[in-house]
């Protein structure tokens, strides 16, 4: 009996040992586990916002996700986690929550890459309307200037009134885009250098410095006809 206490109190030492090991672990864990479920909060708040956005438009959305972006083309381009295999077609639109943030270039089979409005292939021919005083003023995306962080609309009809805080939407007029994807809003309107017409600076919505959750628009034939 005395030789079994032994061994009994030996075993419950060594159980008590790892049971404490287990609980040091843990322990570590939890600033992980916290960040863990910060970050979850984040993502479910975001796709929350992109559920609820897609469901008020008019058009059929595609909800994906980032999976791949390259340092040194951070401003360019990423990949997203879906592709012709769930209905993405090369020239569709990509946004945020926030407001349009590029273009479908290439769709594989289950994903597909994507060029920011940074870029000149998302610029090209790229037909906008401005709101002004609930109407409609069309122009076309030249450039992204760079040094000053925004998009430059040109081909504005001069003494057009437009002024800071004006919308930017798609026109639906060129490409794949249907009408009315909200780009961003003027902060500067500007003379071109000739004085023959105008061009504004505007400011995106959408963050393209930090995207996780996007949403790809699937413009069919009866949207286009409308």
């Amino acid at each position: 009996n005395f030789a079994g206490s032994i061994f009994s109190s030996i075993r419950q030492s060594f159980n008590a040992v790892e049971e404490n090991e287990q609980l040091r672990a843990q322990l570590e864990m939890l600033p992980q586990m916290q960040s863990d479920l910060e970050r979850l909060k984040a993502e479910n708040e975001e796709l929350r916002e992109s559920l609820d956005i897609s469901s008020k438009q008019s058009y059929e959305t595609i909800n994906a996700r980032v999976i791949s972006r390259s340092p040194d083309q951070w401003l360019n381009n990423f990949t997203i986690d879906k592709g012709e295999a769930d209905g993405i077609d090369e020239g569709m639109a990509v946004m945020t929550p926030e407001g349009l943030i590029g273009t479908v270039a290439r769709a594989n089979g289950g994903s597909s890459y994507v060029e920011l409005l940074t870029t000149d292939v998302s610029q090209n021919n790229m037909s906008v309307e401005v709101i002004h005083d609930g109407n409609p003023i069309y122009g076309n995306i030249r450039e992204y200037d760079t040094e000053r962080n925004l998009l430059v609309i040109e081909n504005i009809k001069n003494r057009s009134g437009l002024a800071r805080g004006d919308e930017v939407l798609t026109s639906g007029l060129v490409g794949d885009y249907p009408e009315g994807l909200l780009i961003g809003t003027v902060v500067e309107v500007q003379n071109d250098e000739y004085g023959l017409s105008q061009n504004a600076y505007v400011q995106m919505k959408g963050n393209v410095d930090d995207v996780d959750v996007v949403f790809v628009i699937e413009r069919n034939p009866e949207s286009m006809e409308e």
